[in-house]
């Protein structure tokens, strides 16, 4: 199994059969036959009787023309090597016989004929899988849902028959009565993304149709980044898929296209979510959603309640792989400890899911998922044991990857619930991602009175927080890192004098809420505010111990009085001065925190923003 993980170039020799168990186990465990007719998967050299992969020159005095299957017609070493997916080491193993046609064939699969597209889906309930026409009939998903990911398919490559793990050309699936008539001419339009757009004598790809206006933007657009999404833009002279940057670079797009393609807002998002059809998505985050059957070996939408593969703060792994004839489902790092794929797969799917970046801060060495917003320190995962040096000394030399490094943290770290935690942030379901309330509050699905009220409530009981790794931050350096701003900074200094003591005039100790408010050096509202924050988030703080303690323990060491100590307990005077981001109902900070959800990355609460439905234009 070969999935695009996403723009990145290749420049490849072989890749190293790592867990060869995996390619074993497919080969007992698929029982699937091609298509008569199916598209080419031949390579070869001018000899059309040797053997696949031989290369012949023995009977001829000139060199044998070494060709490969491209997705619709033969390519030449000269073709690769233009196109920068062949590099003349290569080409040179090949006219020696170091390397054979089919191990260059199958390392360049994702950019020459295999599958990259979404197959169809997989029903959760039934643990069942089902193409998307199949699933109209049934009356599954509507026939527009459908149709959509079945150009997807056309203006990748292929139209995928589900149950042969063949693939066919749009007439050829017409003909075999796998999708229906009234679909023949938008899938027709949507195949010449892989065909080419005739302008004169001229053949051009998606993006040079729209710049010539032969394809409207927006009906090219979807078909664009949906070649984007699976990895390549196809170039349709050649018959191959380009990485991004060679495509650029060769005219067949730009890089303000494609930046206009992922706008956060704006109607670009062109497929429907089959789960939430009023749910409009790029076609890239609804792979990010599919998982790998590995008896078709290709990718499945799941559709269903249980959302096995929806990233969510409370889950530190979702499903990846699916077998539906043992009606199996797996994690992806399991998938791969057990040899169900090969590492390969495993590092591709891992592209998918995580774009791990690595990132240095005052000497600190961390790992940052721009997916999830999850953040790892190297330091810290050392001095803990969670990594040790010779695991870090495999990553610096090349031997494993800056995913897997980042996955062997994932599955050794354990994580407990903090039950005193304030909030630490705000879970964003549209993206599935972690973000701060600064964020949150700059993408509108958290407004600016409640943004300021969950970060006094962090700023009185220890910090402003740092959501994608846990660590909490003066406001001096919080401002710094951007989890505040400077409004905001002005509005709760006196929250961090909360927790860390007030200071008298003429008194060299510090005092807490309580004497603050007699000494006026609060006002009321604001004193018993942070004793509620503080009260409902694990107990009152004690400036001089720099500890929370209970209000019994409060009571008695004379933290707090008897009567401040009855207004606490009656949670009816409670201030709903919170505005809950997903229901909008205004709430008390205790609801809110009976709201959140546990970070199962941090083990501190956030609270879950509203989904947004944009329908499709």
């Amino acid at each position: 199994m070969r999935i695009s993980p996403g723009t990145e170039p290749l420049w490849q020799s072989t890749p190293v059969g790592h867990h060869s168990e995996a390619g074993e186990r497919r080969a007992r465990h698929n029982k699937n036959a091609t298509l008569p007719g199916q598209v080419g998967d031949k390579s070869r050299t001018s000899s059309q009787r040797t053997a696949p992969g031989q290369i012949q020159g023995k009977s001829a005095p000139s060199a044998p023309i070494v060709e490969f299957q491209g997705l619709r017609h033969q390519v030449s070493v000269r073709d690769l090597v233009e196109a920068e997916l062949l590099n003349k080491n290569i080409a040179g193993q090949l006219e020696k016989g170091i390397q054979t046609v089919s191990q260059v064939q199958n390392s360049l699969g994702k950019y020459l004929n295999k599958i990259n597209s979404i197959a169809g889906l997989y029903l959760e309930a039934s643990k069942q899988k089902i193409s998307f026409c199949a699933a109209v009939k049934e009356g599954i998903i509507e026939s527009s849902v459908a149709l959509g990911f079945l150009e997807a398919q056309a203006a990748t490559g292929y139209i995928v028959h589900m149950q042969s793990g063949g693939k066919c050309t749009v007439l050829e699936a017409i003909e075999r009565g796998l999708v229906p008539l009234e679909f023949e001419e938008r899938l027709l339009q949507a195949e010449k993304g892989v065909t080419g757009y005739l302008h004169g004598a001229k053949t051009l790809s998606i993006f040079q149709a729209m710049v010539s206006k032969l394809l409207p933007r927006q009906a090219g657009g979807r078909l664009l980044e949906a070649q984007i999404a699976t990895g390549a833009i196809i170039d349709p002279v050649r018959s191959v898929r380009l990485p991004l940057e060679t495509a650029c670079k060769q005219g067949l797009l730009d890089r303000d296209t494609v930046q206009g393609l992922y706008k956060v807002h704006g109607s670009t998002k062109g497929f429907q979510d089959p789960n939430k059809t009023a749910r409009a998505m790029h076609y890239a985050e609804l792979m990010r959603l599919c998982v790998v059957d590995l008896e078709g070996d290709y990718l499945l939408l799941p559709l269903g309640t249980r959302r096995i593969s929806t990233p969510s703060p409370a889950r530190a792994c979702t499903i990846s792989v699916v077998d539906t004839s043992t009606k199996s489902e797996v994690t992806l790092h399991d998938a791969f400890l057990k040899y169900y794929i090969e590492r390969q797969t495993y590092l591709d799917l891992s592209a998918l899911q995580s774009q791990w970046r690595e990132t240095i801060d005052e000497s600190q060495y961390f790992l940052t998922d721009s997916n999830s917003g999850r953040q790892f320190s190297i330091n810290d995962a050392l001095s803990q044991g969670t990594i040790s040096q010779t695991d870090l000394n495999k990553y610096r030399d090349g031997h494993i990857t800056l995913t897997e490094l980042a996955d062997m943290l994932s599955n050794r770290l354990t994580v407990a619930a903090n039950l005193n935690s304030p909030i630490a942030g705000i879970w964003d379901p549209n993206a599935c991602r972690r973000i701060s309330v600064l964020q949150a509050m700059r993408q509108n699905l958290v407004e600016r009175l409640t943004a300021t009220r969950l970060l006094e409530a962090q700023a009185c009981t220890g910090g402003i927080t740092d959501p994608a790794s846990g660590k909490t931050y003066s406001i001096s350096e919080a401002l710094r890192r951007d989890l505040i701003d400077s409004e905001m900074t002005a509005g709760i200094q006196k929250s961090e004098q909360a927790y860390r003591g007030f200071l008298q005039p003429g008194a060299p100790a510090v005092i807490p809420i309580a004497k603050a408010l007699q000494e006026n050096l609060l006002t009321p509202d604001l004193g018993h505010r942070f004793l509620e924050l503080q009260h409902v988030t694990g107990g009152l703080v004690d400036p001089r111990l720099q500890r929370s303690v209970s209000l019994e323990d409060a009571l008695k060491t004379g933290l707090i009085d008897d009567q401040a100590a009855q207004r606490l307990k009656d949670e009816k005077t409670h201030a709903r001065n919170l505005v809950c981001p997903k229901t909008k109902q205004k709430v008390t900070y205790k609801e809110a925190l009976a709201r959140a959800i546990f970070d199962c990355h941090t083990g501190l609460r956030l609270l879950e923003a509203a989904e947004h439905c944009n329908a499709l234009g």
